[in-house]
């Protein structure tokens, strides 16, 4: 029957890959499945500690020290170097090893046995690393209040583990296919831009702020600079036409640029040195 169980368990992590054939899967969503599953409060945590994915059971009570909730922030440095050194499953740690405060462990840890001290309710954590093709991606960090965690529990928590792993797996080449094409982007426009052009885009860049946005004057611009107007429009038309910049007009005020692509930044300034 417990077999039965644990088959159904991790049938609904398997269904969320399933149902994300086209998608990836947000790691969010698997710390859904796993608070539902295991009763707990399920954290992925990134190997330089930031947090990917995040769900709480509601009913087990917050660990507010070291930890963080909000996707992007990042946990206590020390804690996650803590978690970067366990190699393998550890099933009902005690959060005192881990560096948390007796308050926080409220009286549990494995070396010293259960002392949960009356109705006094303690935590139980469970830590799996992430690995995959050997690389350390980060680390699957559980905890509930008061039952241990069993085999069963274990074999889900690694199951998901896997499952984490190979989608941060899939972002990371993701991004780098992203990077590759936006780099042959950006030098496949600068190949057909003249030097006048490229002098215009620079003129331009220098004229967004610090995000890449801003309303640009192609007419006072050719004043101030001295470039032609028709190298100007012809720069942005170029940088548009390739997706490097989003332009929309403003009428007498300029045309709206905002910059898309910024590996052209880098590319305008090597096309300066040479």
């Amino acid at each position: 029957m417990a077999g039965i169980n644990l088959l159904d368990r991790t049938r609904k992590i398997e269904n969320l890959l399933h149902n994300n054939v086209s998608t990836k899967v947000a790691f969010t969503d698997i710390c859904r499945v796993i608070t539902a599953t295991l009763y707990s409060d399920a954290l992925v945590i990134s190997k330089k500690g930031k947090i990917l994915g995040v769900c709480e059971a509601g009913n087990v009570k917050r660990i507010e020290e070291l930890l963080k909730y909000e996707v992007g922030s990042f946990v206590d440095e020390a804690l996650n170097e803590r978690f970067l050194s366990i190699l393998s499953t550890q099933e009902n740690a005690g959060l005192l090893a881990l560096g948390f405060s007796w308050k926080t462990a409220q009286g549990y840890d494995r070396r010293m046995g259960d002392r949960p001290g009356g109705d006094t309710a303690f935590y139980r954590a469970m830590i799996t690393p992430i690995f995959i093709g050997g690389e350390r991606l980060g680390t699957l960090f559980i905890y509930r209040e008061n039952d241990a965690y069993d085999i069963d529990d274990i074999i889900l928590s690694e199951y998901a583990a896997t499952v984490v792993g190979l989608e941060m797996m899939r972002a990371i080449s993701e991004e780098s296919k992203e990077s590759d094409l936006m780099e042959k982007t950006v030098n496949d426009v600068i190949s057909a831009t003249s030097r006048s052009e490229m002098d215009s885009v620079r003129a331009i860049l220098s004229k967004l702020d610090e995000n890449g946005e801003g309303v640009v004057n192609l007419t006072r611009l050719s004043d101030e600079s001295g470039i032609s107007r028709t190298s100007l429009v012809n720069a942005v038309k170029k940088m548009a036409g390739a997706g490097v910049f989003e332009t929309r007009s403003r009428g007498v005020l300029g045309t709206e640029i905002k910059v898309i692509n910024t590996l052209i930044y880098e590319a305008a300034g090597d096309e300066k040195d040479r």
